[in-house]
């Protein structure tokens, strides 16, 4: 299953480059850094078994498992050489987790130097930790038996397999791209780390006599889990879903992303390989991110309530396809609100315009005929692309209008368009309306002149000089005046 939140202020010009980054970081560490990690994880545990070591340590554990419950008559019964194959396979993944026996081993209380077996011991146990220590994952995971502070950064990008980092990476962006575009990068980078700290923190508190390294971003995503339940809990987000098969859009409470992520761990632990989850960490990073998140919103104020409201304009689409249907069917006293709602959100939008202009010219006695004509046109003139468009509409404006209501600023955007686009015929009759009607209008010369140029530019050079004509016998005075004299004296 996919799913994607979706935001308007998600684009190319506000990527949520913090989140992209980190899981750039840890799918790069895991397949390049960590490349080599199961196989020589591999390689420790076939030495630890095949070596003898296991042998050894599986017979000393069983006698302290026997001890520890209080079977103190059952103690000793079995030498190390009678511990089969399957008595090992059956009490070593206890004894790996048995904390308390794993840390006296190591600190030679349980094999002491005063056994017999304790150098052989000592020399195979070295050499399997030598082992252990070249893969990166041991080396550089967070022990909280001997913690480092390098440790704690290091282990919230390494991962045991390729599901646990798959399903850490799909929660990180679920959860990173709302609280990264919500409250910003550099709150967000700090969460996300901290969160890491909280989780590795109650970890080490919890079990700190473990050895084993523990590694893995969940505690900083459970952080951000934690978080965008104090900050977004209830404020619904719209996400993209797929199924394979099947793909839509909806919108959920950002909360609903936490039982999500939780099903996503118990699904790791038992489908996820070799990766265990640590409840207690996340546990951590959980209340660590929840305590930073209202401490957000108390008092740093970093938080876009907005940031996941739907942007108007995604509603457009589905606005324009329901007036078109209802347009087809006549319907179109349904058909005009739906348009004018578009308008209202984007009011230069040219495809609701022309559906309102093709709605309206149904009624052409309506005032608002004219209105949308006179926006329609005036968007038109703008875009030169579509002057062939501009021309049709004028065409049936003037047709239908009684009549037509255009303003003269308006008629002489429109003729510089038609000269511009060869619509000289055009352009000729609207010249002609306003050198009857508006003899002295301060365009007119140099609308004339524009549409004499035309003509002559397309080779109708008697069309031409009968405009420079003009201008020059009826604008003397005017600097288009002295223009259409010289092209006249060189066309000569």
């Amino acid at each position: 299953m996919l799913i994607i939140p979706l935001s308007g202020k998600i684009s190319k010009k506000n990527l949520p480059l913090i989140t992209i980054a980190i899981i750039v970081i840890n799918t790069l560490v895991y397949f390049i850094i960590q490349g080599g990690d199961a196989k020589k994880h591999q390689e420790a545990f076939e030495y630890y078994l095949k070596s003898g070591l296991a042998k050894i340590e599986v017979t000393r554990y069983i006698a302290y498992a026997k001890l520890k419950e209080g079977d103190k008559d059952s103690v000793g019964t079995k030498e190390s050489n009678d511990v089969d194959e399957k008595t090992i396979e059956g009490y070593l993944p206890r004894m790996m987790k048995d904390d308390d026996f794993m840390r006296t081993l190591r600190h030679d209380e349980i094999i002491t130097p005063q056994d017999e077996e304790y150098a052989e011991w000592k020399k195979l146990r070295a050499k399997h930790e030598e082992l252990l220590s070249q893969a990166v994952s041991w080396r550089y995971g967070f022990v909280p038996e001997h913690p480092r502070i390098l440790n704690i950064f290091t282990s919230m990008f390494l991962h045991g397999s390729f599901m646990h980092l798959l399903g850490n990476m799909i929660f990180l962006w679920l959860s990173g791209c709302i609280l990264e575009l919500g409250c910003g990068r550099i709150f967000y980078l700090a969460l996300y780390l901290l969160s890491g700290i909280c989780a590795d923190g109650l970890f080490s508190v919890a079990y700190m006599k473990s050895s084993v390294p523990l590694i893995g971003a969940s505690g900083a995503i459970a952080g951000l889990m934690g978080a965008l339940t104090v900050l977004y809990g209830k404020r619904k987000i719209k996400i993209f879903y797929s199924l394979g098969f099947y793909f839509n859009y909806t919108k959920v409470p950002a909360i609903i992303l936490l039982p999500l992520w939780i099903g996503n761990e118990v699904f790791q632990l038992f489908f996820g390989g070799v990766s265990n989850v640590a409840y207690v960490a996340h546990i951590g990073g959980l209340v660590g991110g929840a305590l930073l998140g209202y401490g957000n919103r108390r008092f740093l104020g970093c938080v876009d309530e907005k940031a996941f409201e739907e942007d108007p304009k995604e509603k457009i689409p589905g606005l324009l396809e329901n007036a078109y249907q209802l347009t087809s069917k006549l319907d179109t006293h349904k058909a005009r609100p739906l348009v004018e709602e578009i308008l209202e959100i984007e009011p230069h939008n040219q495809k609701a315009l022309l559906l309102l202009f093709n709605i309206d010219k149904l009624d052409p006695q309506h005032e608002r005929l004219h209105k949308t004509a006179t926006m329609l046109v005036t968007l038109l003139t703008r875009t030169s692309e579509d002057h062939h468009l501009l021309c049709d509409i004028f065409k049936q404006y003037c047709q239908i209008a009684k009549p037509p209501r255009f303003t003269p600023s308006l008629l002489f955007s429109i003729a510089f368009a038609f000269c511009d686009s060869g619509y000289l015929q055009e352009a000729e009759q609207i010249m002609a309306s306003l050198f009857r009607n508006q003899p002295n209008h301060p365009k007119l010369p140099a609308a004339l002149l524009k549409l004499a140029r035309a003509y002559l530019k397309k080779g109708l050079s008697d069309k031409g000089k009968k405009f420079l004509q003009i201008i020059s016998e009826e604008y003397p005075e005017a600097n288009e005046s002295k223009i259409a004299k010289d092209l006249l004296d060189s066309s000569r």
